[in-house]
C-alpha cells in the first residue's frame, strides 16, 4: 500500500526532480514514523487523502503550481504529437500527388510494356502514423483542458 502511494504521489507531482525526491522523502517518513505508532499505511493513507490531492499540497508548500505544471506539461504533449501528425500526413499527401500514373516507369512518356511486380506501398503507413498521432494530441490536449477540481 505505501509503495503504490509513493508511486502514485510520483506521477502526480509536476515538480523538479529534487524536489520531488524531497517530498517523497519526507511521505516515506511519515509513513515510517506511523508504523512505529502501530498506524497501517492503509490508515496513513486514508489519512492522507487522495495522492493527486497530497501531490498538489505538498508542491504548493514550495510554491510551485501543480496542476498548471501538469496542464503545460499536456499542451506541449499535445503540440507534439499534432506536429508529428502534421509532418507524416504532409509527406504522405506530397507522395501521393508526386506519384507516376499507373504504368508508367521513371519519366517516360508513354506507357510501356513492363510489368512491375507485386510489393506493398510502405506509403500506406503513414496516413495510419498521423492518425494515432492526431488521436494522441487531441487525447493529451482534452486532458490538459480538463478541469482540475
Amino acid at each position: 500500500m505505501k509503495d503504490r502511494y509513493l508511486k502514485a504521489v510520483s506521477r502526480a507531482l509536476a515538480a523538479p526532480r529534487d524536489v520531488r525526491q524531497e517530498i517523497l522523502r519526507d511521505l516515506a517518513e511519515i509513513f515510517a514514523a506511523a508504523a512505529e505508532h502501530g498506524e497501517s499505511a492503509r490508515q496513513v493513507a486514508e489519512r492522507l487523502g487522495p495522492p493527486a490531492r497530497f501531490a498538489d499540497s505538498a508542491a504548493e508548500s514550495f510554491g510551485i503550481d501543480n496542476a498548471a505544471r501538469r496542464k503545460r506539461r499536456g499542451l506541449l504533449f499535445a503540440l507534439l504529437f499534432l506536429a508529428i501528425a502534421v509532418c507524416t500526413l504532409g509527406i504522405w499527401a506530397a507522395a501521393r500527388l508526386s506519384s507516376p500514373v499507373d504504368g508508367v516507369i521513371g519519366q517516360a512518356d508513354a506507357m510501356t510494356g513492363i510489368q512491375l511486380a507485386g510489393g506493398a506501398d510502405p506509403l500506406f503507413l503513414l496516413p495510419v502514423v498521423g492518425g494515432f498521432a492526431l488521436l494522441f494530441a487531441a487525447w493529451f490536449l482534452f486532458r490538459a483542458l480538463r478541469k482540475r477540481r
